[in-house]
C-alpha cells in the first residue's frame, strides 16, 4: 500500500526556490513517528547539500524539498514507501517507518560536478597547492609508481568495497571540504566514482580527477617515482 507525503509550511521563505537540477543546501531534524531524534544536522554544525532530482536522497526528501524558497522551513511526514520501505536504515530506522523531518532551505546553488583532468591540468592543478591522492592499492603502487607528492590512500578492498581505513586516511590529509583534491587510480574509473561520491554524499566542493589514469599519465610521457 503506498502513501503521500505530508507537507506544512512552518516558515514561509524568499528568493531563490528549489528546482529539479539544482544544488540545495539544508538543515534538517529526523525523528521517527515516536518523537525519537535519529539525526540532525544543526547538532553536527554541517548543512547537507545535495542535487534535487538526481536520486541523492530518499522520494520523500525529493518532493518535499522541491518548491522551497530560501528561509522556508518545512514539517515533511514521509510515509515508509517514500522513506527507507520494508528494509528501513542499519540501526538507525526501523522497518516500515514513517519518518518526520523539519528541514530548512539554507541555499540553492547550481550543481557541483567532478572535474576532469588531463596530465597537464593536473600538474598546474598540483603546483597551485592541491592535494593530490592516488587510491589504487600498494601492490599498484609498487608496480607502476605513483606521482610524485601523491598521498597513497587505498579508497577500495579488493571486493570494490570502500576500504575500512580510508575515511581516517582521508581526512588526516584533506583539512576542510573546499580543499582542492585530485584524485587518480590507473584508468580513471574508480577515480570517477569515488569523486562523484565525495561530492554528492558527503558535500566536498573541488574535487577533480585523471581521466585517464597512471595509464595515461606515463603514455603521454609524464614520469612517476617509485613508491617507498
Amino acid at each position: 500500500m503506498t502513501a503521500d507525503i505530508q507537507i506544512e509550511t512552518l516558515v514561509k521563505g524568499k528568493g531563490n526556490k528549489a528546482s529539479t537540477g539544482k544544488r540545495v543546501t539544508v538543515h534538517y531534524e529526523g525523528s521517527l513517528a515516536s518523537g525519537e531524534v535519529f539525526d540532525a544536522s544543526r547538532t553536527r554544525g554541517d548543512p547537507f547539500s545535495f542535487e534535487l532530482g538526481a536520486g541523492q536522497v530518499i522520494e520523500g526528501w525529493e518532493q518535499g524539498v522541491k518548491g522551497m524558497k530560501i528561509g522556508e522551513v518545512r514539517k515533511l511526514t514521509i510515509p515508509p514507501n517514500l522513506g527507507y520501505g520494508e528494509t528501513g536504515a542499519g540501526d538507525v530506522i526501523p522497518p516500515n517507518a514513517s519518518l518526520i523531518f523539519e528541514v530548512e532551505l539554507v541555499d540553492v546553488t547550481e550543481p557541483i560536478r567532478l572535474g576532469n583532468k588531463s596530465p597537464k591540468s593536473f600538474l598546474k592543478a598540483k603546483k597551485e597547492g592541491a592535494v593530490i591522492i592516488d587510491i589504487r592499492q600498494e601492490s599498484e603502487w609498487k608496480q607502476t609508481g605513483i606521482i610524485a607528492g601523491a598521498k597513497t590512500i587505498t579508497a577500495f578492498d579488493l571486493n570494490g568495497k570502500i576500504h575500512k581505513n580510508f575515511r581516517a586516511d582521508f581526512l588526516a590529509v584533506v583539512p576542510s571540504k573546499n580543499t582542492q583534491i585530485l584524485l587518480y587510480c590507473l584508468i580513471g574509473k574508480r577515480s570517477a566514482g569515488l569523486g562523484n561520491a565525495l561530492i554528492n554524499q558527503l558535500g566536498y566542493q573541488n574535487v577533480c580527477h585523471l581521466t585517464s589514469g597512471i595509464q595515461g599519465w606515463e603514455q603521454d610521457g609524464y614520469k612517476t617515482v617509485k613508491y617507498k
